[in-house]
């Protein structure tokens, strides 16, 4: 049987690997990255005790190290580390979020060596990462990018480093795995497209870790069965800048409970306070702030309505749950392209004079 491992540094990515790798036949391996040494991970203990995992073994790889001498001294240590577990797993196939990741890209070289004498190469799989993947990253056809930055990154790591013109772009990568295939950047089209299942993310499993999740922050998941519509908040710095858009959640809030619906928020997790608007005191149900949006929409009853601004939270919404209707306010310009891929995907945006 081949053996496969997937790379997780987001929560989406933990979901997409788990939905892919619980549909394919490979034996499947998680290995989280990107996360600071010496720092708690909860996530990890709570995928290890997961009872319908699709992985065989999940592990942690730290990879972002303070100190410039600790940096090159641990980074060496990591890539040893990783080195020596693929070559007891020789993966066939490896997955990634973010083709850009030093750990993926070295991954595939690694592998390329292990298999090249048996006249195969491994195969590199990119799982939606969001909107990247349908309006490309802008920063990655820039001179800095494209030259400076390549060959720094070339001379640091290796020569087997690639710049990928966008994220999922780049020639390690052979599928692309993805929610949207007729909106994909076009940079991407000349992959493999596999669609995501997007009813294995509702799937038995998949509302388990979800549930685990939420219980790791001492919530009541049952409070969510009833929510009829969920407001996900920005930063509380947006609400600085722009007074009217906390005047338009306040009635927006007072409009629907008035309607007799059970309204729940979602603040920004890096807010000052818990519940800086005061909505609880108009009659909104608090959700913990540390809570991933991604972990509460397998929860939600199929009428809800998920209101936000126009960012990648309501994108993730028409992804894990299409039967969910979307609604955005337009709190600040954006870019006409992101835009219109939120109108593509039936997201209704509501302008904010």
């Amino acid at each position: 049987m081949d053996r496969s491992v997937y790379f997780a540094s987001t929560l989406l990515h933990l979901y997409c690997a788990s939905v892919v790798a619980a549909e394919r036949s490979e034996e499947a391996h998680l290995i989280f990255i990107d996360q600071p040494e010496n720092t708690p991970f909860p996530l990890l203990d709570i995928v290890m005790q997961w009872p319908e995992s699709p992985f065989s073994s999940v592990s942690l790889l730290s990879s972002r190290f303070k100190g410039l001498v600790n940096k090159v001294i641990k980074r060496k240590a990591m890539f040893q580390s990783l080195r020596s577990t693929l070559e007891t797993l020789k993966p066939k196939h490896l997955f990634v979020g973010n083709d850009r990741r030093i750990e993926f890209q070295y991954s595939m070289h690694i592998c390329t060596e292990i298999f090249i004498s048996e006249g195969e190469k491994p195969i590199g799989h990119y799982l939606d990462e969001g909107t990247f993947t349908y309006v490309g990253r802008k920063a990655s056809s820039h001179i800095g990018d494209v030259y400076i930055d390549q060959f720094f990154k070339k001379l640091s790591y290796g020569w087997w480093w690639k710049n990928p013109p966008t994220i999922g772009g780049s020639d390690w990568i052979e599928t692309v795995h993805v929610a949207f295939p007729d909106l994909i950047h076009p940079l991407l089209s000349n992959k493999i497209i596999d669609p995501l299942n997007k009813q294995g993310f509702q799937s038995k499993a998949m509302v388990s870790l979800s549930k685990h999740i939420i219980a790791n922050q001492h919530f009541d998941d049952t409070q969510l069965q009833t929510i009829n519509a969920l407001i996900t908040l920005p930063h509380e710095s947006l609400f600085e800048r722009n007074p009217s858009y906390e005047t338009l959640i306040k009635k927006v809030v007072k409009d629907k409970i008035a309607l007799g619906k059970k309204v729940g928020i979602k603040y920004h997790p890096r807010n000052s306070e818990p519940d800086i608007l005061n909505l609880a005191g108009l009659g909104a149900t608090l959700i913990p702030a540390a809570i991933p949006f991604e972990a509460i929409l397998p929860l939600l009853p199929d009428n809800t309505e998920v209101v936000g601004d126009l960012s990648s939270t309501l994108l993730i919404s028409r992804w894990l749950r299409p039967e969910l209707t979307a609604t955005a306010y337009e709190i600040q310009k954006i870019d006409e392209n992101f835009k219109r891929l939120y109108q593509s995907i039936d997201i209704k945006i509501v302008p904010i004079d």
